[in-house]
């Protein structure tokens, strides 16, 4: 049998383990929604960045691929996102100085991603005219 002090010395064990354990769950929980945050964040920035790029004729067509990828990913991540409430309020923020290292930055990664998709393509099927 063991002495009253030790029973109660491992129920106060167990509640520093609970509270260990709950912290490290809050404190998981909050860094996840920082990451999912910032991503968000680079995300609608590069939703500017290919929308600018859109502009331009002879990159429409990529700028606007763009702008659907990155909405796309942050839909993906966070549904219920408010992507043009996000958008205002990365407007002004953003310095037309940054955009050229924004469209670069966001370009890269969607010419990336864009490699990646077409290498899962199958080969075309032998006597298809090729």
């Amino acid at each position: 049998m063991l002495p009253w002090g030790t029973l109660q010395g491992a129920g106060t064990m167990k509640r520093l383990i609970l509270a260990g354990l709950l912290a490290a769950v809050s404190t998981s929980a909050r860094a996840d929604d920082d990451a999912i945050r910032d991503a968000n964040r680079q995300d609608v920035r590069c939703v500017l960045a290919m929308s600018v790029m859109a502009r331009n004729e002879t990159y429409k067509q990529w700028g606007t691929f763009g702008v659907f990828f990155y909405a796309g990913r942050i839909e993906g991540r966070d549904p219920g996102f408010s992507l043009s409430d996000a958008v205002k309020r990365e407007v002004r923020l953003i310095r037309p100085d940054e955009y050229n290292a924004e469209i670069k930055r966001c370009s890269d990664l969607l010419a990336d991603r864009s490699r990646a998709y077409e290498a899962m393509k199958p080969p075309a099927p032998r006597g298809s005219g090729r």
